[in-house]
């Protein structure tokens, strides 16, 4: 697991209050439980923590835990 998707699951866990359990990087977003709320939170704190605006549509088109952290490692990367 790297650095992003342990941020990710973090953000999940603990600021949107999902139960680590069940987010893995695996995980596809609704086994996951990664609902609309969950996925605004995720775009809140990635805002406020890396200065990246990614839309919540866009995060919630990603299929899977780690492709949400590939989709904001790939904003970062092109914003730097």
């Amino acid at each position: 697991m790297d650095d992003m998707q342990k941020t990710v699951i973090g953000i999940l866990t603990r600021k949107a209050g999902l139960p680590p359990g069940p987010v893995t990087p695996e995980a596809t977003l609704t086994e996951a439980g990664v609902d609309s709320m969950a996925v605004a939170v995720l775009a809140m704190v990635i805002e406020d923590e890396h200065g990246l605006v990614i839309t919540e549509a866009d995060l919630s088109a990603n299929s899977t835990v780690a492709d949400l952290a590939a989709l904001i490692e790939r904003h970062l990367a092109a914003k730097a």
